[in-house]
C-alpha cells in the first residue's frame, strides 16, 4: 500500500488546519484513549505542572508517515510505540510518531501537563475563603491537548478511560462514574468507567473538595436503568446551592427529551458542576456538564428572568447530549449542527417546562446578538461558516452560529412542521449514534422526513450572510385596507449579491381599543417566497394603528415599520399586553437606532416612557442596557443630556413629564423583579454620569441607595460592589470603603470585584497602570483580566484612554502571539476603543492596512470592533448634521 504523508503544514504548530485534520482522520482511527492524571501536587500553588500518561489505541488504515499526537504542556518525558521506547520528538505542540504500518498500534506518551489560569485546559483555582483547591477542564474546540496527549479533533472519537490520582477527601467527576478507588499512600486513585466513543473536546474532569448533592432520574421506558444525577459547587458556596430546584429541573428536562426523542438518554449519568472563573456559560461534556458559578449560582435575590435563563442554559446543554454529543459535527464549519439546534431546542424546552416567556427573552436578547453579528459587513458569515483552522473555530462560536441559527431552525419548524422536524432528528440520531455528521447528510435526512427537497431552502438560509429586511405597505380606501403587502430585501454581505429567502410568517394587525389598550385584532399568516406578497386576508378590514410584520417571531429578519406603526409603537408600547409583541417592537426600535433611522434621543425617551415595570424582566434589562449604550455611543452632541436623564429624577410638566432613571427606580414596587433590574441598570448608568457633569448628584444617589433608601431592595454583596464600582468610576470612593467590602465578601468573586472597583478611578495614572498590567502581567487569570478590562474601558473615561490607543494597537500582534487565545481575545476586544471617535477609526484603519499578514483570527476580532465603531461614528455624525440643519 502507498505510504501516506501529511499535507504541508499551513499553520503554526499550535494551530491545526482543516486540511491536516482531514488527512489525519483518513489515515488513522482511535479506538480507545486511556488517561492517567496525577493531581496530588495541585494543592501546592508553586507546582505548575502535573504528571499525565496517555495510552492511545490506534488503527492505521494504511502505511502512514508523519502522524502526530497533540500536546501543549510543560514537557514530554517518554514515548512508547507497541511496547518499545522511541525518541521523543516534540515541538511544544505536536508529538511526532514514527512511521506506522497498516493495522493496530498502542502509543504511550508520558508527559507533564501545565495547570491553567485562563479557563483553557485543566484550570486551577485556590478558594481564598478556605484555601481549598479546585480543578476542572474546558476543552472546546481543541484544548484537550492542554491536559493530556491525544489526537485533538472532533472526528476522531474514542472510548475514554480516565484514572485520577488525587488528594484524599476530593470528589472526582468526569464523563464516566467512579468505578474503582484505592489508597496509595496519602493519595487516592479513582478510576472512572469507560465511556462510549467521545471526541476529545467533550472529555472532562472536575476534581476537588466539591459540595455535592445527588439525586436520581428514572426513565419512563420499560426496564431502563435509573440515571444518577448530581449538582456540585465549591464547599465555601454550599449555602447558596439551590439543589432541590436544580435536580428537579434536571429530571423534568430529561423526561421531556425522553418524550421528544426516540433515542434514549445515551450517557448513563448526569453530573452538573458549577465552576469558578469560567470562560463561557456552560459546556455540554457528556455526563459532566460544567456551568459558570458566577452566572448560575445565585448568592442573593434573583429575578424570575434569571431563573428562566438558568433553565434555558441547562436545557440547552441537555439538548447537546443528543445534538453534538451523540452525533458530533465532523469539523467546525458545521458547528450549527449542535449550537443552533441546542439554542432553538433549549428555548422550546424552557417554554414546555413552564417558562412561558422563553421566546420573549430570546427575541429581546439572543436575536439582538444575532442581528449585531450579522450586520457587520467585514465579519459576518453564513450560518455554515468556512473554518480553515482551530483558531478560526474559536471565533465561530458567535451570535450567528447560536442565535441566527436557532432563529433559522424556528423558521424551519414553521416551514416543515414540528413532527417532521423531530422525525428527521430521530433518524439522525439512529443513523449516526456515537459518530459524526455534516450538513449534506442532515439535509438528506430532513428531505426524506419532510417530503421536500431542502437544498434550495438550505442554500438561502445557511449559505448566505446578512439578515433579510421586511417591511409592509398599506393602501387605504374609506378608512379600510384596500391592499396590504409585505416586502423583503436582502444583500448577502459576503458576496454583495441580492438574496431572497422563503419566509413563513405571521402579520399582526393591532389597534387601540376604547380602554386605550393596544390589542391584536387580526392574525394573518403569510408565505413570502419572492420579493413581495399580498396579505389577502387584510383587504376590507379597518385600518390598524400598527402592523407588526413577523408577529410571533417565526422568521429571522430585521423589520422596518411604516410611519404610522412607528408612531404607535413609540407612544403606546406600555399599552401592549402581549410580551412577545412588545419584545419584537423594542427590537425593531433598537435596530432603527443602530442603522441611523431613529435618533438615540427618541429611543432613550421611549424606553423611559414606555418600558414600564410590567415589561418582562429580561426584556427590561436589555432595554435599559441598550438605552445607556445609545446615550454614550450613538447620541453625538446630545449624549450628556441623555445620560443625565438615565440617572436623574423625573422632570417637566404634570401632563408629559420627562421620566428619569432614578425616578423610575424609586417608583418601582419594593422587592419586585423590576426594582432589582432597574437598580442594577441604574448603577451602571450612574458610573457614566461624569460624562454628563452629573457626577456629584449621581454619587449622592448611590450613597442613598447604599444607606437603604430604596425600600425592599436587598443590599447584597453584588449590589454593594456595583454601587462601589459606580462610585469609583466617579472618583467618589475611598480605599478604606473598598477594603471593608472585601473583608465582608472575601471569596474569589469578592477579590475580583475589589480589583475592578479599585482600578476604575478616572485618573490618567490609573488608566496607564491598568493597561500596563494587562499587557505585561502573564499571571492574571481570565476573571482578573475581565475585571481590569472593565475598569479600563469606561465610556465616560474615553478622554483619559484615548491617548493610549496607539499603545494598544502596537501591542496587538504581541498579545496574540504570546498569550492563550482565550486571554488574547479578551484583551483584543476589551481594550478596543469602542467609545472612540473618527480619529480612533482612522488609527484602526491604518493598523488593518499595515497588518494584512496578521493572523486571520486576530484581524477578524479587530474588524468586528472596527465595524461597530464605524457604525457608531456614522450615526453620531448624521445626528449632528441633522441638528445643525434644524
Amino acid at each position: 500500500m502507498t505510504l501516506s504523508v501529511p499535507p504541508a503544514r499551513l499553520t503554526s504548530p499550535t494551530n491545526l488546519s482543516r486540511q491536516e485534520a482531514r488527512w489525519r482522520s483518513e489515515v488513522v482511527h482511535v479506538t480507545a484513549l486511556d488517561v492517567h492524571v496525577d493531581v496530588t501536587g495541585a494543592v501546592d500553588a508553586g507546582t505548575t505542572g502535573f504528571p499525565v500518561s496517555s495510552t492511545l489505541h490506534l488503527v492505521a488504515r494504511q502505511d502512514v508517515e508523519g502522524l502526530w499526537a497533540d500536546f501543549l504542556g510543560e514537557s514530554v518525558e517518554r514515548v512508547v510505540l507497541d511496547g518499545a521506547a522511541v525518541p521523543v520528538a516534540w515541538d511544544g505542540a505536536r508529538v511526532g510518531l514514527p512511521a506506522l504500518a497498516a493495522g493496530e498500534h498502542e502509543v504511550v506518551i508520558q508527559a507533564v501537563g501545565r495547570y491553567s489560569n485562563s479557563g483553557q485546559g485543566l484550570h486551577r483555582l485556590t478558594d481564598p475563603v478556605d484555601g481549598a483547591t479546585y480543578l476542572y477542564t474546558h476543552f472546546e474546540p481543541s484544548d484537550a491537548r492542554r491536559a493530556w496527549p491525544c489526537l485533538d479533533q472532533p472526528d476522531l472519537r474514542a472510548r475514554l478511560r480516565l484514572t485520577v490520582t488525587h488528594p484524599a477527601g476530593w470528589t472526582v467527576l468526569g464523563n464516566g462514574t467512579v468505578a474503582t478507588t484505592r489508597q496509595v499512600g496519602a493519595a487516592v486513585v479513582s478510576g472512572l468507567s469507560t465511556t462510549e466513543p467521545l471526541p476529545t473536546y467533550l472529555t472532562a474532569l472536575a476534581a476537588g473538595p466539591w459540595h455535592r448533592v445527588t439525586g436520581t432520574w428514572v426513565p419512563a421506558a420499560p426496564n431502563a436503568a435509573p440515571v444518577p444525577l448530581s449538582w456540585s459547587c465549591r464547599s465555601s458556596l454550599a449555602a447558596h446551592l439551590d439543589a432541590d430546584e436544580l435536580l428537579d429541573l434536571t429530571g423534568r428536562g430529561l423526561s421531556l427529551y425522553e418524550r421528544t426523542y426516540t433515542y434514549p438518554y445515551p450517557w448513563g449519568s448526569y453530573d452538573c458542576v458549577l465552576v469558578p472563573e469560567y470562560n463561557i456559560g456552560a459546556m455540554e461534556n457528556p455526563g459532566c456538564v460544567t456551568f459558570s458559578e458566577d452566572a448560575y449560582l445565585f448568592r442573593g435575590p434573583a429575578t424570575r428572568a434569571q431563573h428562566a435563563g438558568r433553565a434555558n442554559t441547562l436545557l440547552h446543554e441537555m439538548c447537546h447530549m443528543w445534538f453534538g454529543d451523540l452525533v458530533t459535527p465532523r469539523w467546525w464549519e458545521d458547528t450549527w449542527l449542535k449550537e443552533s439546534f441546542a439554542d432553538y431546542t433549549g428555548t422550546w424546552a424552557e417554554e414546555q417546562l413552564g417558562y412561558a416567556e422563553a421566546w420573549v427573552a430570546f427575541a429581546s436578547s439572543r436575536k439582538l446578538w444575532a442581528y449585531q453579528e450579522d450586520t457587520r459587513p467585514d465579519t459576518t458569515h453564513p450560518v455554515v461558516a468556512t473554518v480553515h483552522d482551530v483558531e478560526a473555530a474559536r471565533q465561530a462560536f458567535d451570535g450567528i452560529t447560536y442565535a441566527k441559527g436557532a432563529s433559522v431552525l424556528k423558521q424551519l419548524v414553521a416551514y416543515v412542521g414540528q413532527e417532521r422536524f423531530l422525525a428527521a432528528a430521530n433518524t439522525w440520531f439512529a443513523e449516526h449514534a456515537f459518530g459524526n455528521g455534516e450538513l449534506s447528510e442532515f439535509l438528506e435526512t430532513l428531505t426524506h422526513a419532510s417530503g421536500r427537497d431542502m437544498s434550495a431552502w438550505a442554500h438561502a438560509w445557511l449559505r448566505t450572510s446578512g439578515p433579510s429586511y421586511l417591511s409592509s405597505t398599506t393602501q387605504v380606501h374609506d378608512a379600510r385596507v384596500a391592499r396590504l403587502t409585505v416586502r423583503q430585501e436582502g444583500v448577502d454581505l459576503s458576496t454583495g449579491r441580492d438574496v431572497l429567502r422563503p419566509h413563513t410568517l405571521v402579520v399582526g394587525l393591532y389597534s387601540l381599543d376604547p380602554s386605550g389598550a393596544l390589542v391584536r385584532t387580526h392574525r394573518l399568516p403569510v408565505t413570502l417566497t419572492g420579493r413581495e406578497a399580498e396579505v389577502a386576508g387584510a383587504v376590507g378590514l379597518d385600518v390598524p394603528d400598527l402592523v407588526l410584520v413577523n408577529d410571533e417571531d417565526l422568521t429571522y429578519a430585521v423589520v422596518r415599520p411604516d410611519a404610522r406603526s412607528l408612531a404607535t409603537a413609540r407612544a403606546h408600547l406600555a399599552d401592549l399586553a402581549d410580551p412577545l409583541a412588545r419584545s419584537l417592537l423594542w427590537s425593531m426600535l433598537h435596530n432603527l437606532v443602530r442603522d441611523g433611522l431613529l435618533e438615540a434621543e427618541a429611543f432613550v425617551d421611549t424606553v423611559l416612557r414606555q418600558a414600564d415595570d410590567t415589561t418582562e424582566a429580561a426584556t427590561l434589562a436589555t432595554l435599559l442596557s441598550q438605552a445607556l449604550q445609545a446615550a454614550t455611543r450613538y447620541a453625538g452632541g446630545g449624549s450628556a443630556a441623555l445620560v443625565a436623564r438615565l440617572v436623574g429624577e423625573d422632570r417637566g410638566g404634570r401632563d408629559a413629564p420627562a421620566r428619569g432613571g432614578w425616578g423610575l427606580l424609586r417608583a418601582s414596587a419594593p422587592g419586585s423583579d423590576a426594582q432589582l433590574v432597574r437598580a442594577r441598570a441604574w448603577l451602571s448608568a450612574a458610573g457614566q454620569a461624569g460624562l454628563a457633569g452629573e457626577g456629584d448628584a449621581a454619587a449622592g444617589r448611590v450613597r442613598r441607595l447604599l444607606e437603604g433608601a430604596l425600600s425592599g431592595l436587598e443590599l447584597t454583596a453584588d449590589l454593594r460592589w456595583r454601587a462601589l464600582t459606580a462610585l469609583a468610576r466617579l472618583d467618589a470612593v475611598t480605599d478604606e470603603e473598598l477594603s471593608a467590602q472585601l473583608e465582608a465578601d472575601p471569596g474569589a468573586l469578592g477579590v475580583t470585584r475589589h480589583l475592578q472597583a479599585s482600578s476604575s478611578r478616572p485618573r490618567t495614572e490609573a488608566k496607564e497602570a491598568v493597561l500596563a498590567r494587562l499587557l505585561e502581567d502573564r499571571t492574571l487569570g481570565n476573571d482578573h483580566v475581565d475585571a481590569l478590562v472593565a475598569a479600563f474601558s469606561v465610556d465616560a473615561h474615553r478622554g483619559l484612554t484615548a491617548p493610549l490607543t496607539t499603545r494598544y494597537l502596537a501591542a496587538l500582534e504581541g498579545i496574540w502571539s504570546t498569550r492563550s487565545q482565550e486571554i488574547a481575545t479578551r484583551l483584543v476586544t476589551g481594550l478596543f476603543p469602542a467609545a472612540g471617535d473618527a480619529d480612533d477609526l482612522q488609527a484602526v484603519r491604518r493598523w488593518l492596512a499595515d497588518h494584512e499578514q496578521a493572523p486571520p483570527a486576530l484581524r477578524r476580532l479587530v474588524l468586528r470592533s472596527y465595524d461597530d465603531l464605524d457604525r457608531a461614528v456614522r450615526v453620531r455624525d448624521a445626528t449632528s448634521r441633522r441638528s445643525a440643519d434644524a
